[in-house]
């Protein structure tokens, strides 16, 4: 008789990570329950399971099981944006020490950040001297350390994924603003204008993401517990506004402004993927082009 399947949790399992994340796992027979501060959405899969909790909040764990065969965390601010001050740095850190002291057993694999990097032309190596960008960067850092010491009494992984795009971005961020831009240069003339600067990033589609992360899960001797979730391939913004047009069939000139338009925009940053595929043999399967096709077509 077969064992009962693997019990997941994954907090922010309504965020845009979450939920291809517990759609993954569905798919491979995991038994998910999904945590987040709101109600069950309408929409969550109805093969999982939900826990409202707020993760500031300890008493709200107070029914939530200690043992997992897997914790994903991905709950916290993640938009670099809209950290203005300390308290969305210090809210992100304080969400990972409430989970960590409520567990007691388990794998658990904590999302964390490439903006953890110093900036540079190279492709970043997980073991390289870090230097958190922004306050988000300082907040995933932040929760690298409690990893590092909650790693006594936990199995705890921590990814480092680069810049995330796929169907379902939350709009505003930059990807969909500019694919909001290509769009309406279909009915107005002029070129594309952009704002920051003609930044370089290792971007890489949410549903390869994901599937690194279960991955991760599933290997079962890890003796390496920091892994990059990247390609290993820098495309500029421009490049990436070059594909959209030639995917709606356009044409537009192309100016930068060139300023900083935040903490964490730095000119250049890739990663290495190399530990990722080796001990996992996961490779990513997504183009640009094809999640791009992807998010126009999803509107």
């Amino acid at each position: 008789m077969a064992g009962a399947p693997p019990r997941v949790l994954v907090t922010g399992a309504a965020g845009f990570v979450g939920r291809f994340m517990v759609d993954e796992l569905l798919a491979r027979n995991y038994d998910v329950t999904g945590l987040g501060q709101e109600s069950r959405p309408e929409d969550f899969p109805k093969a999982a399971d939900w826990y409202r909790a707020d993760l500031l909040a300890a008493a709200s764990l107070d029914g939530l099981a200690t043992a997992w065969s897997g914790v994903v965390h991905l709950a916290g601010n993640t938009v670099p944006g809209a950290f203005r001050n300390s308290d969305s740095a210090l809210a992100n850190a304080s969400m990972m020490l409430t989970l960590l002291e409520h567990l007691e057993a388990g794998r658990f694999l904590l999302a964390s950040s490439a903006l953890v990097y110093r900036p540079g032309p190279r492709p970043h190596g997980e073991d390289e001297t870090l230097e958190p960008q922004g306050l988000y960067g300082l907040s995933k850092y932040l929760c690298e350390q409690l990893a590092s010491v909650y790693s006594k009494r936990l199995d705890i992984l921590t990814a480092r994924p680069f810049n995330h795009i796929g169907p379902g971005m939350q709009p505003g961020l930059a990807i969909p603003a500019i694919l909001e831009r290509v769009a309406r240069a279909r009915t107005e003339p002029g070129p594309i204008e952009m704002l920051g600067r003609d930044s370089v990033r290792d971007f890489i589609d949410v549903r390869d993401v994901v599937a690194a992360y279960v991955g991760l899960l599933e290997m079962p001797d890890l003796p390496r517990r920091v892994f990059n979730v990247c390609t290993g391939t820098g495309q500029s913004i421009r490049q990436v506004v070059e594909t959209a047009l030639t995917i709606a069939g356009l044409e537009r000139e192309i100016r930068f402004a060139e300023g900083s338009v935040s903490g964490d925009d730095t000119s250049v940053l890739i990663g290495d993927p190399a530990r990722l595929r080796r001990v996992t043999g996961w490779t990513p399967r997504y183009s640009l082009e094809q999640s791009l096709r992807d998010m126009l077509s999803a509107g």
